[in-house]
């Protein structure tokens, strides 16, 4: 379904410039869960956004369900992927409500029946039409990031990608969108990229999971190498140390991989 090659993406030029990512290549089977996990500035999220086009400044190739990309995409291309960001009350409109939030994509790609659609939309996150006419800030933030995964979903896309969905959560709250992103997964064949630098949840949502650093790519590991904590490279070692829990004896043998 996805297919990434040689991808590379620079922030600025000359001696200033930064190379946020560097020569990544991956490729995601239709229905799959891929992580892409790293410490903060490691570039996963700048893999995202060039995948979903928000950032056309990028080399290499981008291919998405047989479709080679370009800077600019289509109406379709929007259609067949979706985004959910990390912070659900930051990606609403704070004075739309959310039959306002639902309907825009569907307007905007003519979809008919829009107020069924909606009803749909919102029972398929677990939530009532009594949301239907509520603004983001009558919302928890749990509540705001159903409503972000139910305006990706409208459209009936075939790939998602998620960038941090959960960070902004509580821990109970974290494992209720995990279990919702798992079941509708499973129900509509869905295909995730999901980011994330937390390890524990990657582990239950991704098959396998790519480990980033400086731009780089550090190996590729499967979700029973993680439970299991058999990562071979280093730098995944002392992440996966890292998302254990605060342990000073433990940090202070930290090294910087470079």
């Amino acid at each position: 379904m996805i297919r990434i090659e040689n991808l590379g993406i620079t922030f600025g030029h000359g001696p200033q410039a930064v190379h946020a990512v560097r020569g990544v290549s991956f490729n995601v089977d239709e229905g799959e869960s891929f992580g892409l996990v790293g410490e903060s500035g490691s570039g996963k999220s700048t893999v995202l956004r060039a995948i979903a086009g928000l950032n056309p400044d990028w080399t290499g190739k981008i291919i998405v369900d047989g479709v080679e990309l370009g800077a600019k995409r289509d109406r379709a291309f929007h259609k067949r992927l979706q985004m959910v960001f990390q912070d659900p009350y930051g990606s609403l409109h704070p004075r739309h409500t959310v039959n306002d939030i639902l309907k825009e994509p569907l307007t905007i790609h003519n979809f008919g029946a829009t107020e069924s659609r909606i009803l749909k939309a919102l029972s398929e996150v677990g939530l009532g039409p009594e949301f239907r006419f509520r603004f983001p800030h009558q919302l928890s933030g749990g509540q705001r990031q159903r409503i972000a995964i139910a305006r990706a979903l409208i459209l009936e896309p075939r790939v998602i990608l998620l960038d941090e969905p959960t960070s902004a959560l509580d821990v109970s709250v974290q494992a209720e969108i995990l279990n919702l992103l798992a079941r509708l997964r499973e129900e509509r064949g869905l295909t995730y990229v999901m980011v994330s630098h937390n390890l524990a949840v990657v582990a239950h949502l991704c098959d396998r999971i790519a480990v980033m650093n400086r731009g780089l790519f550090v190996e590729e590991i499967t979700e029973k190498q993680l439970r299991s904590q058999t990562p071979e490279q280093g730098y995944t070692r002392q992440l996966l140390t890292a998302s254990m829990g605060y342990d000073r004896a433990k940090i202070d043998e930290f090294v910087e991989f470079t």
